[in-house]
């Protein structure tokens, strides 16, 4: 009987240390809550908002012009809006606004080379303009 719970121990541990090797790389991210909770993945930081397209699109742009971003683009195609441009030290900024039903939308932001910081920060200043 310990020969038995020893090798189930062995991989509970196994199963534990995999999840947190995968937690720790980034590969997994985890949605708390409701609507507005953002999370990292992929060098993005994502969240789902309840406002309309056009408001997101709009507090977007707001916020390009308050860090003093330079728009270098913006395109909508498919209920997508992808907003591209560069900060005072050249670095890209890339947001894509997704519409995904009346006043629901999914903000993803990529900065620099995948900056959590900044993209979080650039994610607060929309925010505060939705």
């Amino acid at each position: 009987m310990k020969k038995g719970g020893k090798m189930v121990k062995k991989v509970l541990n196994v199963f534990l240390l995999a999840g947190m090797t995968i937690s720790l790389s980034g590969c997994i991210a985890l949605l708390a809550g409701a609507g507005g909770t953002a999370f990292w993945q992929a060098g993005k930081v994502i969240s789902e908002e309840s406002v309309s397209m056009a408001k997101g699109v709009k507090a977007t742009e707001s916020a390009f012009k308050a860090k003093k971003i330079i728009l270098m683009e913006k395109v909508t195609k498919n209920a997508v809006t992808q907003i591209r441009g560069k900060d005072q030290l050249n670095k890209k900024v890339a947001v894509d606004i997704f519409d995904k039903g009346p006043k629901n939308i999914r903000i993803e932001i990529r900065y620099g080379f995948g900056e959590e910081t900044p993209a979080r920060d650039f994610l607060n200043e929309v925010k505060r303009r939705l």
